[in-house]
Order: structure tokens, then sequence, then C-alpha cells
């Protein structure tokens, strides 16, 4: 297929801010906004160039997303608590805007009122919540990897989401983590106090 002038300048682009080191958060909002690339994660100084899961974008990944999404923000609302964050929220785990060295994009995230920082930008530090949800390309250990890296820069709680199996799995930097399957309520412990999610309606379908 022949590209036409236009095409071929907004690849040349494209290929020029993905090149640019270091990654700074100007980068980043410019690159986000090029077709394709809106969900793209930063590891280690280095665009994060996996192929996109086409589960992420698929009906089931949404639904389940807008249920975990409705029951934290009408928790958070009610209790004054803080604020919760769709898949599109940018952390930046480790940098700053001028080098950014870690950035992901949880599914779901809450952050308690305390943490706040009301920016246009970027947030730059870890969620007090992440709610990452399982793609059937995914393994369980690089989920976990996942969840202890964003342990060890401070979040206090990441929920794995697997939809395969109609649970939840709790990781906290105390140790193991805690399963809740279907027809078990997973409760809010003292980060989310008198929060508590039916598991089952999680996966509704």
């Amino acid at each position: 297929m022949t590209l036409t002038p236009v095409q071929q300048r907004t690849v040349r682009e494209i290929v020029s801010l993905l090149m640019q080191r270091p990654i700074t958060e100007a980068i980043a909002m410019q690159v986000a906004q090029c077709e394709g690339f809106k969900h793209l994660e930063i590891a280690n100084g280095n665009w994060a160039l996996d192929e996109q899961d086409p589960y992420m974008t698929g009906e089931e990944h949404a639904w389940i997303e807008a249920l975990i999404l409705h029951a934290l923000i009408g928790w958070a609302l009610a209790n004054q608590a803080g604020r919760v964050y769709p898949g599109d929220m940018d952390f930046v785990l480790e940098g700053t805007p001028d080098h950014i060295h870690i950035k992901r994009q949880p599914d779901v995230a809450y952050v308690s009122n305390a943490r706040v920082q009301a920016t246009s930008g970027y947030y730059y530090g870890a969620p007090d919540l992440v709610v990452e949800i399982v793609s059937p390309s995914q393994s369980r250990p690089e989920m976990v990897q996942k969840a202890n890296e964003y342990l060890r820069y401070g979040s206090r709680q990441v929920w794995l989401v697997f939809p395969n199996r109609r649970e939840i799995e709790v990781h906290t930097a105390e140790g193991l983590p805690t399963v809740y399957a279907a027809g078990q309520t997973l409760p809010g412990s003292d980060l989310l106090p008198g929060f508590a999610l039916n598991v089952a309606a999680v996966f509704e379908s």
C-alpha cells in the first residue's frame, strides 16, 4: 500500500517522537494524540511497544471496568474519600516531567483525598489502589510482577481481575495475595473503609 504524502509526513512525525530520549511528559502527551498510541506505557525509560491486545478494547473488558468503576465511585463520593480514575489516566511511578522512567495506565485507580494531585498533566506517584483486568494473552506471573511494581512504588493494594476464572486476587505488600471468587465479597479493609464488592456482580454478562 502506497502512503499519501500526508500519511508519510504523519509516520515520520510519530517515528521522530518515539525515538527522542529522554521521554518527557510533553513528548508522551504528543504520542498519545496519535491514533493507535494512546495506551502506550513506559518502562525503563523506553516505550513499552507491546502489540495492542484486542481484548483491552473489547466489550467484556469494558463492562468489567465499568462495573468496578461504578462501585468505587459510588463509595468514594458517598464517603468523600478520594478520586477514582478510568484506564486513560497516566501514573508516572518513577521520573519527572523532563525524564519519565516508568509510566503506567491501570484499568482503574483510586487515590485518597490526601494524595490527589489536581493537574491537567500526569500524576506523579502510584495510586493507593490499582485494578488490572487480566486479558487472555497476559500470564499470571507477568501480572503479579506488575502488581509488585505498583506496590514497590507505594500502592497499598492491587486487584488482579481474572474474568476466565471469575476471581479477583488482592495483592498487598504484607504477603501472599488473597483470592476472592464468585459468591464471596471483597472487603475494602482499612484502605476503603465500609466498602464491599460482590465478586459475582463484577462478572455479570
